[in-house]
């Protein structure tokens, strides 16, 4: 049987060839009306069985969602009693989120769009129902707010590849810092000018508010891939220099947060402001380090106790950081650790960002998304004083973006112009750190009684502000990507392909 299918594969090859530069006329033979009919009933049962074969394990696979989430649901009622029923304190938290969930579900599948921007608008639309407002929750929330870092950053970090950051060391840098940096600085200064803020509460508005979301377009960025010259790696270079954004906004963030809120002395603060930074990557590294010895390689569940090192390890070190008034090193320390940790992996057979760690942090981040969105959707109250607030905003956001994408495309000093433009592109969501940081200040206070009329002021507008930069840079970073993204640089391949078949 091998043998003749060898044999007419070189059957077929040796047809195409000799009459490649033929002109082949084909018989002129009609179908009688029986040969049509049984074509296209044949053809109807192919393309119902195909229907039925594709769609039989999506609709099994939200079947089995459902009836798992059913059955968590009544083992909670039952288990906790009436706080768990239709109207119960702690059903409503829940029931936002899978409705969250299932909107950005259907949302992505109808538009493409990330399903994040359903989950936040679910939110919005619970508060201002009201059917849930997690300012009612704040224990729980600040508990929540303290593990989704370490799964976001942790996922992130993952798939950075280390050899790239060293050989690639000034690009990377450059579109990691000067970006995020200028768009703080003008930031803090609009809302000074603007919102009359202190420069402090500006600054803690602006490392939230600068940060870069790559998960939004990396996988726009992932079809791109590598340049067909090899002399840019786009998937990485988002990633890596996304990620020193990424660390610089939860590392300032939790500095600036710590010194508005923590009692101590200004020596002590200010040792804090100079050292956070490179305590969170030491810790990192070493934690990291140690997971390359810590399980052995040829432990029977290196799997698990790998997964279990680094998850645990983050999750003590940001909730043992925060304890001490360190806030922003462990952060920082989750992103150090879990690059480090998969670069030393890797050498053993697990590919950066397909292992099963990796398979781990993105199975807990989908499950927390939808949660992460929606509560921080609750904090936004619709109110006849916030039109002024969203057309301040509005304005200082398209002051900002058009800050940083203008130093994002100055720092691009080797690329073509169109590279140029797609990198901007690609530097103009906000979404994951914003949704997750923003309301703490506003948790804090609530916390401390809410006192402080101005400070909750401030907190209120920092959390609107945050909120409409989501709504309004999320889609459109994605569109754009999406769509330019292969535009912007076909040319390019177009020309290395006739070049390279020349």
């Amino acid at each position: 049987m091998a043998k003749n299918k060898e044999k007419t594969a070189v059957l077929e090859k040796g047809v195409y060839i000799i009459h490649a530069d033929e002109e082949l006329k084909t018989p002129d033979l009609s179908p009688t009306s029986t040969d049509t009919e049984k074509n296209t009933s044949k053809d109807n049962v192919k393309n119902k069985n195909t229907w039925f074969h594709t769609s039989t394990p999506t609709v099994v696979h939200f079947l089995a969602l459902i009836t798992q989430g059913l059955l968590v649901w009544g083992l909670l009622w039952l288990a906790w009693g009436d706080g768990w029923s239709w109207n119960g304190k702690w059903f409503k938290p829940a029931v936002v989120v899978v409705i969250a969930w299932s909107s950005g579900q259907l949302l992505q599948r109808l538009t493409t769009l990330p399903p994040l921007l359903a989950a936040i608008l679910t939110g919005i639309l619970a508060r201002n129902l009201g059917y849930l407002d997690m300012r009612g929750y704040p224990h729980v929330d600040n508990f929540l707010r303290k593990i989704y870092p370490v799964i976001i950053l942790g996922k992130s970090s993952l798939g950075w590849d280390l050899k790239f950051m060293k050989a690639n060391w000034r690009q990377v840098f450059s579109l990691g810092v000067v970006p995020w940096t200028a768009e703080v600085l003008a930031l803090a200064t609009c809302s000074r000018y603007f919102l009359h803020y202190p420069w402090v509460w500006g600054i803690l508005l602006g490392s939230i508010y600068a940060s870069l979301s790559c998960a939004v377009v990396m996988p726009s960025v992932l079809k791109v891939g590598t340049s067909p010259d090899r002399t840019h790696n786009w998937p990485q270079l988002c990633s890596t220099a996304g990620g020193i954004d990424t660390a610089l906004s939860v590392g300032i963030y939790g500095i600036v947060y710590s010194y508005i809120f923590s009692d101590v002395h200004d020596a002590y603060r200010y040792t804090k402001v100079a050292l956070t930074l490179f305590v969170g990557v030491a810790m990192g590294i070493a934690w990291g380090s140690l997971a390359k010895l810590i399980p052995h390689s040829r432990d029977p569940y290196v799997t698990e106790l790998r997964v279990l090192f680094v998850l645990l390890g983050g999750l003590f070190g940001n909730f043992l950081t925060l304890h001490l008034g360190w806030g922003g090193a462990g952060g920082v320390a989750v992103l150090a650790c879990n690059a480090t940790a998969a670069n030393h992996w890797s050498r053993d057979g697990w590919k950066l960002n397909n292992n099963p760690a990796s398979t781990v942090y993105r199975v807990l981040w989908a499950a927390l998304e939808p949660a992460v969105f929606a509560y921080t959707g609750t904090y936004f109250e619709i109110i006849h004083s916030i039109t002024d607030t969203i057309l301040k905003g509005f304005g200082i956001l398209l002051v900002c973006l058009a800050v940083r994408l203008a130093c994002a495309f100055l720092m691009c000093w080797d690329m073509s112009i169109k590279e140029r433009i797609f990198i901007c592109c690609s530097w103009t969501p906000k979404s994951i750190v914003e949704a997750v940081l923003c309301p703490l200040a506003l948790n804090t206070l609530i916390l401390r009684g809410g006192k402080n009329e101005q400070e909750m002021e401030y907190a209120e507008q920092l959390m609107r502000l945050v909120v409409q930069a989501i709504l309004v840079t999320t889609p459109v970073g994605y569109l754009f990507t999406k769509h330019l993204g292969p535009v912007l640089l076909r040319d390019k391949r177009k020309e290395f392909r006739n070049e390279s078949e020349a």
